[in-house]
């Protein structure tokens, strides 16, 4: 899925693309692992920068651990205090053998100072994905995705984390609810190829049928999608804060959240899928959330970091 990335985005291509796949987390992980070892062994960077919570992430911050190699974590200090989740696993580890963290909202300074991290490798430097959201504005603005969509006025949906797809229950609950939304509004339902698969294993394609399936789209598209849209119903933690960003409300499918921020502001708020009832969201959705500007979340944290970074290597 990251193809098209590179290509909207004018990204130039990594000079080692390592291509791994396997099954299993684990499995992932550890071959992840094992070639990044390889990897930095061989190039001796000044620097490893991790990005987010992903396995990728984790894979790469005990690589360079490993190889004595300092570590850069951006997105550090956010905590869903929900040890359940692969992602908040992810998180801690990695802070805690990063010698630079770049944080993005008050609450992770807090988070880090409080599980002992020094304060003096702590840097709050805001959003980097709002910053590439304002970045790409008029790319956003130019994008001719609702030509191809058959409703003006629609609701999205991205479901693809753990909790909500791991079992057949879980995932059923969520096909229920847009199912049942979709009968006030249309929902656009960009659908993730992992979720494809699960939703096909647990034979639940027929909860498909009243929503508008659609292929995973391009970040131009799908921020135009989101922008144009009456609310968002997601467990993802990026489209949190790019809808708190954007003004446009929220329906977070998750008993907790790694970024209070965005509740805070008002337009996003936390249902748990196993009481919630659409009635609650669609009222979420009839209330009008400003775009409300968080400090630091503008176009200029990659400054802020090169900036940073700049006084720690010298």
């Amino acid at each position: 899925m990251s193809d098209i990335f590179f290509e909207e985005m004018r990204i130039p291509r990594p000079q080692v693309t390592l291509n791994i796949m396997a099954d299993r987390h684990s499995e992932k992980i550890g071959r992840m692992f094992n070639s990044l070892q390889a990897t930095l062994s061989e190039l001796s960077p000044d620097g490893v920068l991790v990005f987010g919570d992903v396995n990728s992430t984790l894979a790469g911050a005990l690589a360079s651990a490993k190889n004595r190699i300092p570590l850069i974590h951006v997105e550090a200090g956010l905590r869903s205090h929900d040890r359940r989740m692969p992602e908040e696993i992810n998180r801690v580890i990695v802070d805690h053998l990063s010698d630079v963290l770049f944080t993005t909202e008050p609450s992770a300074d807090e988070n880090l100072k409080r599980e002992g991290i020094d304060p003096s490798r702590i840097h709050h430097v805001g959003n980097l994905m709002i910053e590439s959201l304002e970045r790409y504005r008029d790319d956003i603005d130019s994008s001719r995705v609702l030509d191809t969509v058959n409703h003006k006025d629609y609701f999205i949906a991205t479901i693809h984390r753990q909790e909500n797809t791991d079992d057949r229950t879980s995932l059923e609950r969520v096909l229920f609810l847009l199912d049942r939304i979709s009968r006030k509004k249309p929902v656009i339902f960009p659908l993730h190829p992992g979720t494809r698969k699960k939703i096909e294993g647990y034979g639940l394609s027929e909860l498909l049928s009243n929503l508008s399936v659609i292929e995973p789209l391009g970040y131009f598209d799908f921020i135009k999608l989101v922008q144009e849209s009456s609310g968002v119903i997601t467990d993802s933690g990026g489209i949190q804060e790019e809808t708190t960003h954007l003004g446009v409300p929220c329906a977070t499918l998750r008993d907790n959240t790694e970024r209070p921020i965005t509740v805070e502001a008002g337009s996003n708020r936390l249902f748990d899928i196993r009481s919630i009832s659409p009635k609650e969201i669609l009222l979420h959705f009839s209330r009008s959330y400003p775009a409300r500007p968080i400090p630091l979340w503008d176009d200029k944290v990659s400054k802020r970091i090169f900036k940073s970074l700049h006084t720690f290597f010298k």
